[in-house]
Parts: structure tokens; sequence; C-alpha cells
């Protein structure tokens, strides 16, 4: 409960239902850009109405006088309709209305299109991100924040009865003057990016299927195609602008709030809302690299493995070359796919493909290819509007372990048999020494990955479904299968803890997996930039420091 001084919103009862009902031009707001600081530390005695205030924000005008308890509902009644005066009709979207619907249903997991926020608030600007979170704070209405909206389960990225803030129109693309860095809104998903870097033979490490946001991949860690190269996402942002508890905008970067920025790498959404990231920038000369997918039959499985096992340990010796390998069944008969990139055009005759250019495949479609289309390509594989899950584990890199890994898959599988439009896939990729390595520079990262316990495989299951009602029996699966190869990988030996958060299931506790030196610097730095617990609390969604997204026993949890 929260009480609230009576004198305060004297201004409200008659301006205020007037105004909620009217189609005047919303609030002005003098001042739209966040307040900027250099280390943007919360006092004691820090006033959410005065910083409001501060933004140029008349609060006496808000809708959000004379409640002494609020309800969760109440609350966001409260906030919403404090947005739309602030910033119109145009910003704010109730559940009644088609602009609605079409944001609910432009998530990729059915899972989240299937919550229900009070109101969708897509922030016009910086400072409007700013705002929502001190009306967050003194409404008590909690939020969660899109950029792309590609995290598999509820809650990640939408909110049930809360604001959901969209960051789509952060959608700035600058290249800097010497080219060596680009500053980049969340709002973008990769493809944007990737068309906006092809005229300047600029890429920066990023994702790999085209609609995926800007944000919560580089927060998560980042897998790109030149992680070989040069690291994962995180690992090559030189700064980033941050909106903190307190509506104020700090850097990042490896000498201003050093801190944080190392919490960044990797972090997720427990520290504040990213609105830039400036990458460094890499050449890519015409945009084009070498890539596609080879499919395989049953009888190609060993030198497939062998093959996955090759590239994995020979990548010090070649950085250009990615892959992940992908086991599954297509009516009943076992198959896998190989998707095969380098880092440079005509990439099929070098020598760290020579064992998968000895094996047979019955479909081949690797090409020189230009970036942008790339992802668009490999975005048809992971269509929109079904249950997903991704769930995954990380194992030292041995090569029979990835035999034994796949071999418990195909026997769990049966047990599928019966969801309805189910297509489970098991997925390996490796953690390649030079990602490692990379992961160090600059201060390093809180994942808690070694040089010395690489290279590793990430393995995970990756599921679409068509029923909620099956839930139970896909996680269940998800559940048996990393159970037995986590066994598997204890038992010789090869365990690693640590879980990859932009694969991490419902159930893992992403942030316990980074060691307990890491999780508890990390706890440190929230409680230096969010004493309130402000994105633990009122952001309650995603990876947690303290917890997964959801916590149940049942399930595998890491």
């Amino acid at each position: 409960m929260r009480l609230w001084s009576g004198c305060l919103w004297a201004a409200l009862a008659l301006a205020v239902n007037a105004q909620s009902n009217s189609t005047d031009a919303p609030l002005a707001l003098p001042d739209n850009a966040p307040l900027n600081s250099t280390d943007g530390l919360e006092p004691a005695d820090f006033n959410v109405t005065q910083a409001l205030v501060d933004m140029g924000v008349d609060v006496s005008a808000l809708p959000i006088a004379q409640v002494v308890e609020r309800s969760s509902s109440a609350a966001c009644t409260l906030a919403c309709a404090s947005l739309e005066l602030l910033y119109g009709a145009q910003s704010v979207e109730f559940s009644n209305s088609a602009a609605y619907t079409a944001f609910t249903s432009g998530y990729w997991s059915q899972i989240q299109e299937n919550v229900q926020p009070y109101c969708i608030f897509k922030a016009p600007n910086k400072g409007a991100v700013a705002v929502v979170i001190l009306l967050s704070r003194l409404t008590t209405c909690p939020f969660a924040v899109k950029s792309g909206g590609h995290a598999a389960f509820q809650g990640a990225s939408n909110i049930e009865g809360g604001i959901t803030v969209s960051l789509a129109a952060l959608d700035t693309i600058t290249v800097s003057s010497d080219k060596k860095t680009v500053a980049v809104g969340p709002g973008n998903t990769w493809n944007a990016v990737y068309t906006a870097l092809a005229p300047y033979n600029l890429a920066v490490l990023g994702g790999r299927v085209a609609p995926i946001g800007v944000g919560g991949l580089t927060t998560g860690g980042g897998i790109s195609f030149f992680s070989s190269l040069y690291g994962w996402a995180c690992d090559n942002v030189a700064s980033y602008d941050v909106i903190l508890a307190s509506g104020v905008q700090v850097t990042a970067s490896p000498t201003t709030n050093s801190d944080l920025y190392w919490s960044l790498r990797g972090g997720g959404n427990n520290f504040g809302i990213v609105v830039n990231f400036n990458y460094l920038a890499i050449s890519l000369p015409g945009s084009e690299l070498w890539g596609g997918t080879r499919i395989y039959t049953e009888d190609q499985f060993a030198g497939l493995a062998n093959a996955f096992a090759g590239v994995v340990s020979d990548s010090p010796n070649d950085g250009n070359a990615g892959q992940w390998v992908a086991w599954l069944e297509s009516n009943g008969t076992k198959i896998a796919s190989a998707e095969l990139y380098y880092g440079q055009p005509n990439g099929r005759s070098a020598a760290i493909w020579d064992n998968y250019n000895a094996l047979t495949a019955i479909s081949d479609s690797t090409q020189n290819r230009q970036l942008a289309a790339y992802t668009a390509e490999l975005a048809s594989s992971n269509p929109y509007g079904l249950r997903e899950t991704y769930y995954g584990l990380t194992v030292k890199a041995d090569e029979s372990l990835a035999v034994l890994a796949k071999d418990i898959f195909y026997q769990e599988l049966p047990a599928m048999a019966n969801v309805a439009g189910a297509n489970p896939v098991l997925i390996y990729q490796g953690i390649t020494l030079p990602m490692i390595e990379n992961m160090q520079k600059n201060g390093g990262n809180p994942l808690g990955i070694a040089v010395a316990d690489g290279p590793l495989y990430l393995i995970h299951v990756a599921c679409w479904w068509d029923n909620a009602s099956d839930d139970a029996t896909v996680y269940a699966f998800v559940t048996s299968v990393l159970t037995q190869i986590k066994a598997a990988a204890t038992q010789i030996g090869k365990q690693n803890a640590y879980v990859y958060m932009n694969y991490g299931g419902v159930y893992e506790d992403v942030i316990q997996s980074y060691g307990a030196a890491n999780k508890a610097r990390l706890k440190r730095v929230a409680a230096k930039y969010d004493p309130q617990q402000v994105f633990q609390v009122l952001q309650p969604g995603y990876f947690k420091l303290d917890r997964a997204p959801v916590v149940d026993a049942r399930y595998f949890s890491g």
C-alpha cells in the first residue's frame, strides 16, 4: 500500500475529467529529452513527483489524485490515462482498439500474444521512456518493454494488466563520421540495421534472424554471424545510453559507469532501459557473406556430429566459419539440417568445411548472400503465431556427448506424438575459443565463461505447437531431454552451468548460471543504480536477478 498526500493533487477533480474525455492536443512537454546525469545515482530522498516536474510534466493535470489505496487495475487506469494526456491518443492503445489487437498479434510467440496489457504505450522518444518509468513508480502500475518481441514466454516483453512499452519509434541508425561506430535505437530489428549499413559496406555484431529486436538480443549476449572473429554482440558495444529508474539518462562504457557497462553485457533487463546501443562497426564489403542450409538423412548423422565438432575445435584457425546443427523428424523420418555461414563470400572451399563437404546432403542452399536478405530467409523457418519455447543448457565440447544428446532427443521424441502442430528440434551451436577470448575484452562480461572452460556446446530444444492444453506435455518432454543430457555430461565431467539468456526457458534461472560471484556483483550494481528495485518489482518479467521468469519445480531449471 502507498499513501498519497491529498494536497499534492489538489488540481485534479474538475480539469482531469474534462481533459480525459476531450479531443484536445496532449499536454505540452517543454523538454522531450530525459535528464542527463554523469552517474545517475538516486539520492535517498529521491522524489518521483519532483523528477516528473523537472522533466516538464504538469503533475497537477494528471489523473492521479484522490486515491489513497490502489488496486493494480486502478493504478494502471491512472497511469495509462496520464500517458494519454501527456502524449495523445495516438501513443496509447487500449484493448477496445484495432491497433491494440494488431500490436499484440505482432509478437512472435502466441504465448506472448495472448498476454493482455492494460494499455500499450508507444513511446515517441527517449524522454517518454523516462516518463513512463516515473509514472509506473508513482502509481505502482507494472510495465514490460518491447524491442522486437521475439521472446517465447509470457511476460518477457508484454505484461498482463500493466503497461507494455513499445520502443518501435526509437529506430534511429546513425553511422559515425569515422565509420567506426553505429548508434542504433532499440526499436530496430536486425534486418533494418543491416539494410541501413549495406551502402556503407559495414555491419555490426547482431542477430541472424531478421525480425529479432536489437534490445533483447544484445542485453542477453547475442551470437552473430561474425562472433568467432569479434565476439558476441554484447562484447561489441562501445557504449550504452540507459534510462535508469530515476528517469535520468546515463552513458555506460568501459570508462564511464563501467560497472553498469559490465552488467549490461548479458545481464538482461535488470538495470534500466537501453535507449541507444553504440556498436563497433565492422567492414563487410558489398554486405556479402556465404551461407545456407544443408539437409541430411540419418545415414549421415555420425559424420555430421563429427563435422560439427570439428568446426568448433578448428575455429581458432578460421574465425569466419559459423554453424548450427538441428536434429528433428519430418513425417516420421529422422533428418538433420546444418546452417553453415562464412564471414566472406565464396566460403565453400574453406578448409574448415572439409568434413561437411565430404558428407552427402539431400539439399544444399549454400551460396553467396546479402546479409539482410539472409536474415530474412532464416526468419521463414521461425513462423509467427504459434506457441513457442526455447530451452537450453551448455556442456563442454565433446563429440561423443553430442552424439549421445542427439540419441536422447530421439529416444524421448515419441512423448510428443499427440501434441497438435508440434515441431520439436534439438539444436547445437558452438561457443568457440575466439568467442570466449573476446568476452574478456573491455573488462569482461558477467556470463561467467572463462577461456579455460572452452570450447563449449550450446544445446537447446526449440519447439512450436498449437494448443495451450499441451503446454505441460511439451515442458515435460523438454525437461526429460535436458535432464538426461545434463546428467550424461556430469557423469563424464563435461558439465557447465551456463545458460544462454536468449535461449533460456521460462523455468530456467539464467542469472544463477553465471556463478555466485557474478550474480552477487550484478546485484550490487542493481542496488547502486536501482535502489528501490524498480526493474525487479515493477518490471517483473523475463530473467530476474533472483529467479526464473516462472518458478515450477516440475520443470528443468538449468
